[in-house]
């Protein structure tokens, strides 16, 4: 799991566990399972109306993206088996003998598109830079729809303290009211909390972490294509290595591999 993305997670409910216990003087209060289906429930129909069943069906496999852990030398790791790549190529021997040690999808999709040939150097530049197009706007429209979907438990929250403000002055009438007036108005408005805390501490960090998501992976897609057509048009091994170092930190330039 992302350890950024479980920190923030527990600081968060570490501190809405504080607020909870010590600002009231009984926590049992919070806890409203009518609230809970009218922000629950309602978040889930809204977002049935704007997205599809399949995108909806596949926000759980983008919230585990979002949770993974990611590889912080992953673009060091392209940049050497390109290198590695180049220096194969240009000693007479064929992909196929690195192609196994490659794990990054694109890297390994851009590989198999050049070997098998059949497209010149701006072809194959057109067709990586669609993919490339189409990949990264997939993960904006995951980041796209979790900060939508973040819109609605606060909307559903001022619903179901709405209900529950109007059962409350209906009351107002009857035996002791003034009496219950502060316990009820404080249940009202636990429909307002759970709909601030479901939006404000999962559903909108998640959307902004695929965003970042999306563009770290856009500048490894960029590194792959530039590696690929220098490798197509022959560029010695030497130049492939210094021209892709310069995607990585200074720090990390030293540490990629020699050609």
């Amino acid at each position: 799991m992302n350890l950024s993305s479980l920190f923030g997670l527990a600081a968060g409910a570490l501190v809405i566990g504080f607020a909870v216990t010590a600002g009231v003087p009984s926590s049992q209060i919070f806890f409203n399972v009518h609230a809970m289906i009218v922000v629950a429930g309602g978040t889930i129909a809204a977002s049935v109306v704007c997205f599809s069943l399949p995108q909806l069906k596949g926000i759980f496999g983008t919230l585990a993206s979002s949770l993974s852990v990611g590889n912080p030398n992953e673009a060091r790791t392209i940049v050497d088996q390109l290198v590695r790549v180049s220096k194969c190529l240009n000693s007479g021997g064929s992909i196929e003998e690195v192609l196994n040690e490659v794990r990054h999808p694109f890297l390994k999709e851009s590989l198999l598109l050049m070997d098998q040939g059949g497209l010149q150097v701006d072809e194959l530049r057109d067709v990586l830079v669609k993919r490339i197009d189409l990949g990264n706007e997939r993960l904006r429209r995951d980041s796209i729809m979790f900060k939508t979907i973040g819109r609605f438990p606060p909307a559903f929250g001022l619903i179901g303290t709405t209900i529950g403000m109007v059962g409350l002055l209906s009351g107002l009438g009857s035996p002791r009211a003034f009496e219950q007036l502060g316990p009820a108005m404080s249940l009202a408005l636990v429909a307002t909390f759970y709909g601030l805390v479901l939006s404000n501490i999962i559903l909108i960090p998640i959307g902004e972490n695929l965003l970042q998501k999306s563009d770290h992976d856009l500048v490894l897609r960029r590194l792959v294509v530039d590696g690929i057509l220098l490798i197509k048009i022959g560029k010695h091994p030497v130049l492939v290595k210094e021209f892709l170092v310069s995607y990585l930190p200074p720090e990390k330039r030293t540490l990629a591999v020699a050609a």
